[in-house]
């Protein structure tokens, strides 16, 4: 089955995917309404934010700092405000930081949003919980665009994010981080233990042939 829709419908929807991301679009998750134009990752074209949404319902955020690492439109980070979090989010994307704010607004949440490479110019806040939907695939990211997929050809992504992760967490933070089996796991594993870190499976689902992994990132000290 995964083979069939790796060979015959996953290239199908790609084609659809490209041609429907190259106009502005609406994400609407319970109620939260989202304005995604072209230059921003779509939290529903790609099934990683649903599945991940999903699983964010069973947590506490009320009265949690909670940052949202590559925010994109701002889904994760606008979920945890309107279930009580005091919210801050993060993207390397300039159209992305102003595409969060306006849906902030939009829907009327506070967010405190960051242009940053990962961490470079997030001041020193530890954090209760910490979301990463992360790009994992091996290649350089050429525009501000394709830093939402691309995570540097040899994973740089990751290493720079498990060296700076532990500036911004106190001893009973959360760390969540969702990935797809069509990354490098082994890697990216190794990555985190050399930064200090160990992953927990916490979720599995397959969507259209495709599987995700919910993981919570603990360190091993």
């Amino acid at each position: 089955m995964r083979w069939f829709f790796r060979r015959f419908w996953l290239p199908i929807y790609r084609r659809w995917a490209l041609r429907y991301i190259r106009r502005e679009q609406r994400f609407r998750y319970g109620s939260l309404d989202l304005q995604v134009p072209p230059a921003v990752f779509h939290p529903g074209v790609f099934f990683s934010t649903p599945i991940f949404l999903d699983f964010l319902q069973k947590i506490d955020f009320h009265g949690k700092k909670v940052l949202d690492v590559g925010t994109g439109s701002g889904a994760l980070a606008l979920f945890a405000a309107q279930n009580g979090a005091q919210a801050f989010a993060l993207d390397i994307n300039p159209a992305a930081v102003e595409t969060a704010r306006k849906n902030a607004a939009a829907n009327h949440l506070d967010l405190t949003v960051w242009q940053s490479d990962l961490f470079d110019t997030v001041p020193v806040i530890r954090f209760d919980l910490i979301l990463i939907n992360p790009p994992y695939y091996p290649r350089m990211p050429e525009t501000d665009a394709e830093h939402a997929f691309f995570a540097g050809a040899g994973l740089e992504y990751f290493e720079k994010l498990f060296r700076q992760l532990p500036q911004f967490v106190h001893a009973d933070s959360s760390i969540w981080m969702i990935l797809s089996e069509d990354c490098d796991l082994a890697h990216i594993r190794r990555l985190a233990k050399r930064g200090g870190f160990s992953f927990s499976q916490k979720l599995e689902q397959r969507k259209w042939g495709e599987r995700f992994f919910v993981f919570e990132l603990t360190t091993d000290s």
